[in-house]
């Protein structure tokens, strides 16, 4: 069974085929030590190999081992680091998409803890030659944290959502009874903030639509799952849960509006995949979200109630705002693509090869 894609493996796709389009010369392999839970673009090779190590013996260990046989012109770590030793003779290059830990308040558990999430974080870009993040704010914050060779180079993603067939829900004639949120259930979204606004609106009869939720279903306390009980006791929740692609893209396109609360963002990928699919957003001002969003969200502070309640019910009623959104937000989503990512990525990789020689 293949198992739901993150947005991480979404991206890392998306910037791998399109260099692959780019450059018909490049090679690249995917190796990993388990089976992979998604589709490797056309061009990607498959490399399954040691799958009887250990997790930490084969990072630390077979892939190092492997990289000295073999002689990659560069190794890429696009998941947040975990570079090991031992990779001197080749290119590393680290994808490290954002130090939310860090400004997430009460993220950690003790002094300690920090401490040990900054030295495994300056291991890695140690360890590394080119050091990518995906957005002004994450590279402020590296700067600020760690101490570094050479700055980030920050490639922005791009959507990973086809957005062919989706003009007919985002049709100015097409109605719909929905707002929705795609995201997870992960408190630094805010999600628990969304719920009880929302449910809150209904319970004062000022909202008739839905909200839908997709995404991985994690009920983190008490108090979340109680919201979510009386939403869909109510009829005003409906929990989707993992939604494949193809219908995740009728979902956003359909909805009055995305609402995406989150105030930790190192990017802030449903804001661009809902504008790019012409679905209103309304979110926050907060970390990388205004860097993706710009001018074309509505944007209202979850922790103001009053605020963020009356940005909900403002899109159900203003059509004419949803459209000036629809709008301004097409023209925002087309300045992130993976032509001009991949673009960057290949230039930076070639310089920091060329440096190393």
């Amino acid at each position: 069974m293949q198992l739901p894609a993150t947005g991480i493996t979404k991206s890392t796709l998306g910037l791998y085929g399109e260099c692959l389009r780019q450059c018909e010369s490049l090679h690249v392999s995917a190796m990993h030590r388990r089976a992979l839970q998604c589709t490797l673009p056309s061009g990607v090779e498959s490399l399954q190999l040691g799958r009887f190590f250990p997790r930490s013996a084969w990072r630390s260990v077979y892939l190092p081992a492997y990289v000295a046989l073999h002689k990659p012109d560069a190794v890429h770590f696009p998941w947040n680091g975990s570079v090991p030793n031992g990779l001197a003779r080749t290119n590393v290059v680290t994808t490290l998409n954002d130090v939310l830990p860090l400004a997430i308040p009460g993220f950690f558990k003790s002094t300690q803890e920090e401490k040990t999430y900054r030295s495994k974080v300056q291991k890695d870009i140690d360890r590394t030659d080119l050091l990518i993040t995906i957005s002004d704010y994450s590279k402020s914050e590296i700067i600020d944290n760690f101490k570094l060779k050479t700055e980030p180079v920050v490639v922005p993603l791009g959507p990973t959502l086809n957005s062919k067939g989706a003009s007919l829900y985002s049709d100015p004639g097409h109605t719909s009874d929905y707002f929705i949120y795609v995201g997870g259930y992960d408190p630094r979204k805010g999600i628990e903030k969304l719920l009880k606004v929302f449910i809150g609106l209904h319970r004062d009869n000022r909202l008739t639509s839905k909200l839908v939720l997709t995404g991985s279903k994690n009920y983190f306390s008490n108090d979340f799952k109680q919201l979510i009980e009386e939403g869909v006791r109510r009829g005003v929740v409906v929990e989707k849960g993992y939604v494949q692609d193809k219908d995740l893209v009728q979902l956003i396109a359909g909805a009055i509006a995305l609402i995406y609360p989150s105030k930790y963002e190192g990017f802030g990928l449903p804001p661009l995949e809902a504008m790019t699919l012409g679905c209103p957003v309304m979110t926050t001002k907060y970390t990388a979200v205004p860097e993706v969003c710009g001018d074309a969200a509505l944007y209202a502070d979850p922790e103001d109630h009053i605020e963020f309640a009356n940005g909900i019910v403002t899109l159900e009623r203003d059509e004419q705002l949803r459209l000036n959104l629809k709008t301004a937000g097409y023209k925002q989503a087309a300045k992130f693509s993976w032509e001009v990512s991949a673009a960057k990525f290949m230039t930076s990789l070639s310089s920091a090869c060329q440096a190393k020689r």
